[in-house]
């Protein structure tokens, strides 16, 4: 799912977390519903509700988001990549 030469590239998790992530940056808040049209406008095209719910697993996942009561929360991290070395 994540890179599929099969599909779409426009279905892409790199390609629909990087829309969702622009929309978040913009307000850091926002109803999963409400979410999922902006995405929807964004793209220019009719996603199915899998590819978001994949797309916000994968966001999640990557400790980009969080969820809470239905609202979709940006969580903008910077990482110390200093911290992040191995010795």
């Amino acid at each position: 799912m994540i890179i599929n030469v099969e599909r779409e590239p426009a279905l892409s998790l790199y390609y629909l977390g990087a829309a969702v992530i622009e929309i978040l940056s913009s307000n850091s808040i926002f109803l999963l519903d409400d979410l999922y049209e902006e995405l929807k406008k964004s793209i220019k095209q009719n996603i199915h509700i899998d590819f978001f719910y994949y797309t916000l697993d994968w966001l999640y996942m990557q400790s980009l988001i969080e969820l809470q009561d239905r609202r979709v929360i940006y969580v903008n991290r910077k990482i110390n990549s200093a911290q992040n070395e191995t010795l």
